[in-house]
């Protein structure tokens, strides 16, 4: 018989196997790179960065994206176990990597034609964004794959319960994520940083850190009290415009600060530190208090079923 606890465990099963293949994959890219790349101590490093954050962004990213994933699938079929779940990973895994296989071609395909010469920051923010189009599609396409192959081993289980702290979760990740992926498309444009070194890595990170437990925060004095299924459309409309408002503040705040530099006022160096922190802290907030608004606007229909 299975034990009620066992349910809860196929998105996390998804995302640990999504992240492992992202690890196994770009340590195989990065030995490949070495082998290819010259003697040069400096070389090597600059491939050990770069390796670094694209792991870092590929965790974060196609581990929520999985768990996302087989979340939705669940609640969908309501099956959350598999009398094999180690079969289900390795078909799982397959799929992952012949995505990558594939998108590695297409990748070398378009560098191939265009030219290095032409690689510019903004070819490079498309191919980035190529990524992320196929990054969905990828983990979708596997999974359902996986529970194809392995539909004959599902074994079906009522709705879970308790769920707030699994919405918030992902909530958070969203943000978190955005962050992340939104630093990595901006940095080529500035040429005057260096995308790999520790310290915009850090920055970036810490910003995302940041950025996720706020979230977590509005989402979880949002969500109601006893969710039996994450809604994950509701979930993700919530993060999108979490996002969309919370960045908007923090270009309007920009930009009327930008306003105030060139428009020939001076201000005192209190001032100066008010208009700091008001950068720093206005975005912030509104991350809070955007996702809280928006988390609770979504979720009112299934607050009021659950009260009534």
């Amino acid at each position: 018989m299975l034990h009620p606890a066992q349910r809860s465990n196929l998105p996390w099963l998804a995302a640990i196997t999504s992240m492992l293949v992202v690890l196994v994959w770009h340590c195989l890219t990065f030995g490949m790179m070495v082998l290819r790349a010259p003697s040069d101590n400096e070389q090597i490093l600059s491939f050990v960065a770069m390796t670094i954050r694209t792991v870092g962004e590929g965790v974060l990213v196609h581990g929520g994206l999985a768990f996302l994933v087989a979340q939705w699938r669940g609640e969908r079929s309501e099956e959350w176990a598999f009398r094999r779940p180690l079969l289900l990973a390795g078909v799982f895994a397959g799929g992952l990597l012949v995505w990558s296989l594939l998108a590695m071609f297409l990748y070398q395909g378009l560098f191939l034609l265009m030219g290095p010469e032409q690689m510019g920051s903004w070819l490079r923010i498309w191919m980035f964004v190529l990524g992320l189009v196929i990054a969905p599609l990828q983990v979708w396409s596997s999974w359902r794959l996986a529970l194809l192959v392995c539909r004959e081993d599902a074994i079906a289980t009522p709705p879970q319960s308790g769920l707030r702290l699994r919405a918030a979760g992902l909530a958070a990740w969203m943000q978190a994520a955005g962050t992340v992926l939104g630093v990595s498309m901006l940095l080529p444009l500035a040429n005057a940083f260096d995308a790999y070194s520790p310290v915009v890595w850090l920055s970036s990170w810490a910003g995302a850190l940041l950025a996720g437990a706020l979230t977590f925060g509005g989402a979880w004095l949002a969500l109601p009290r006893h969710l039996s299924r994450l809604r994950a459309g509701r979930l993700l409309g919530a993060g999108v415009l979490t996002f969309v408002f919370a960045y908007a503040l923090a270009v309007g705040v920009g930009v009327a600060a930008l306003v105030l530099a060139l428009g020939g006022q001076s201000m005192d160096q209190t001032a100066a530190i008010v208009l700091m922190v008001m950068l720093g802290v206005l975005p912030l907030l509104g991350m809070f208090g955007f996702q809280w608004l928006w988390t609770r606007v979504l979720y009112s229909k299934i607050r009021r079923a659950l009260t009534t």
